[in-house]
């Protein structure tokens, strides 16, 4: 596999530059969102301010003297019950107060304060010098709020400004609410928070994205090293797909090109390989003609039975590269025994059932027959363990072995032999079924009889 260097080295890279840009861009979006927020706020405080003027009637504010005494009054009392609830109506509200003007041109009066935060309460006729706040001389025309934070015995305060108006629709009074700057400290940090939560969530983006602009780089170098190693593993059926454009595509339309020919010499020599294997099978048969086209029966009856099945494709080639050679072993067979008319000896019966393993011995180096080696190998055991060579039991029995083993017997009882003559289909049959499940699998053995009734 290619190493992961070069891939960091490229995203370090480039998270480097696009950590510098996000840090840039981030300030400025920082003080374009910081100048969005001050107008949102006071956007949002004079909408406080003229939804404050209409909870206050103005009629009953009217009846309020300006004078400290006046603050025992029932008006003055249910006015600042209705601003103490506006100011706990929202965190960022210090206090809400209504005022009037007095005989002097920038000198007003206050009426009613719901104190702020601190307890600190205007009280009723306290007299405050308006001159220096332009936005709060409008609020007897039109709702206003301060461009900018006003300092005063108070505090520090972003305010805004709203008329009271009587039942005649005349401006009785003006309501004010006060924001701390405390307050407008806190929304700065509050969005400085999200900002600096956005940019980590982009840097991490980036971070990504740098990775995956490396991969992008990297990564048909690896496909390649990876077809290479699949390559040196022998397998030449993996293509490479690499669609860069570039010389890398023409890297892997050549590295597909070469496997391409590679395989097909390999195909050949296999069946080179296979076609000298069916030479000794065939001769071996060629020998005795009670056995001329047995391996090829027995395919064709394997073949059968495995279709009826229903196995899967890959077992059925490894079927019809491996079933001709099932009995090959018997190669190492004397050929007295192999022709013997008449009963085996313990000693004969010994060594012909020695014809699976030497079949195995023979393929074993063949690469691309071991897949179908149990085949050659277990297709004389038995359900019941009376088989041979290894005794093996039940599931412990492959498939396919399975099946090339009730090939094998059907043939066998089918055909003319030197010690019988062949027996009919329906004799076979019978002999299958009274050994479903000692000598043969019950299932297979039920599929092939019930093909074999269907293709009479």
């Amino acid at each position: 596999m290619i190493r992961r260097g070069f891939q960091l080295k490229l995203s370090i890279i480039f998270a480097c530059v696009m950590i510098l840009v996000l840090f840039a861009s981030g300030y400025l979006i920082y003080k374009t969102a910081l100048g969005e927020q001050k107008e949102e706020l006071r956007s949002k405080i004079v909408s406080m301010a003229k939804l404050s003027s209409l909870l206050i009637n103005g009629d009953l504010h009217s009846s309020i003297k300006p004078e400290i005494a006046s603050q025992a009054t029932p008006a003055y009392i249910e006015i600042k019950s209705i601003l103490e609830k506006i100011r706990k109506s929202d965190s960022l509200i210090d206090s809400v107060y209504t005022m009037v003007k007095s005989n002097k041109e920038d000198i007003w009066v206050f009426i009613v304060d719901s104190g702020n935060k601190r307890g600190i309460t205007a009280y009723c006729g306290e007299r405050y010098d308006v001159s220096r706040f332009p936005e709060m001389r409008k609020a007897f025309t039109v709702p206003s709020v301060d461009k900018k934070c006003n300092i005063d015995k108070w505090g520090m305060f972003l305010s805004g400004y709203a008329p009271i108006y009587n039942s005649q629709k005349e401006v009785v009074a003006i309501v004010g609410i006060d924001v701390t700057a405390k307050s407008i400290q806190r929304l700065q940090l509050l969005l400085a928070k999200k900002i600096g939560m956005i940019l980590l969530l982009v840097m991490i983006f980036a971070l990504f994205f740098a990775w995956l602009v490396a991969k992008g780089i990297t990564n048909p170098l690896r496909v390649l090293t990876n077809a290479v190693h699949e390559f040196g593993k022998g397998v030449l059926t993996k293509k490479v797909e690499i669609k860069t454009r570039d010389e890398l595509e023409d890297l892997a339309v050549a590295f597909n090109n070469m496997t391409a020919q590679i395989k097909e010499g390999r195909d050949k020599l296999q069946r080179h390989y296979l076609g000298t294997i069916r030479s000794l099978a065939q001769a071996l048969e060629a020998k005795d003609p009670y056995t001329m086209g047995h391996s090829e029966r027995v395919t064709h009856y394997a073949l059968d039975i495995a279709r009826h099945i229903g196995v899967s494709e890959e077992d059925m080639n490894i079927l019809k590269e491996v079933c001709l050679f099932h009995d090959i072993g018997k190669i190492g067979i004397p050929e007295k025994i192999l022709s013997k008319t008449g009963p085996l000896t313990e000693e004969e019966r010994h060594v012909i059932e020695m014809h699976p393993k030497i079949g195995e011995d023979i393929l074993k180096f063949v690469e691309f027959l071991k897949p179908g080696l149990p085949i050659v190998r277990d297709h004389h055991e038995r359900p019941d363990g009376k088989g041979y060579p290894h005794g093996l039991k039940g599931k412990e029995i492959p498939l396919l072995a399975s099946i090339v083993s009730v090939a094998d017997v059907f043939d066998a009882i089918t055909t003319d032999r030197p010690y019988r003559k062949a027996l009919p289909k329906e004799v076979a049959i019978k002999i299958l079924e009274e050994n479903r499940g000692t000598q043969f699998d019950p299932y297979v053995v039920d599929v092939f009889v019930g093909y074999l009734k269907e293709n009479k």
